[in-house]
């Protein structure tokens, strides 16, 4: 079984996401990347796109991405902050 951390998708009306996961591929304003477990400290800018997980039962989820998202990542916890849910 692979790997998991924690995840977190939050905008000001709800929190859409809220779990561990094993894998994370989100759109950066410099392209689309991927988080797995142990990844360094990050921060980023999201673009439009499609924010998609896989779960620790390999179930894929898939998100809309605003253009003003942020993205933190830091000790096996990431948190999405999206303006709005789409």
């Amino acid at each position: 079984m692979a790997r998991s951390f924690n995840l977190s998708i939050i905008t000001p009306e709800a929190t859409l996401y809220d779990g561990k996961v094993s894998s994370l591929v989100v759109p950066s304003k410099l392209g689309y990347m991927g988080v797995l477990a142990d990844h360094a400290p990050l921060i980023a800018t999201l673009a439009k796109g499609r924010i998609t997980l896989k779960d620790e039962m390999d179930k894929q989820k898939v998100f809309d991405s605003t253009p003003d998202g942020i993205l933190e990542v830091v000790s096996n916890k990431v948190t999405i902050l999206l303006s709005s849910a789409h």
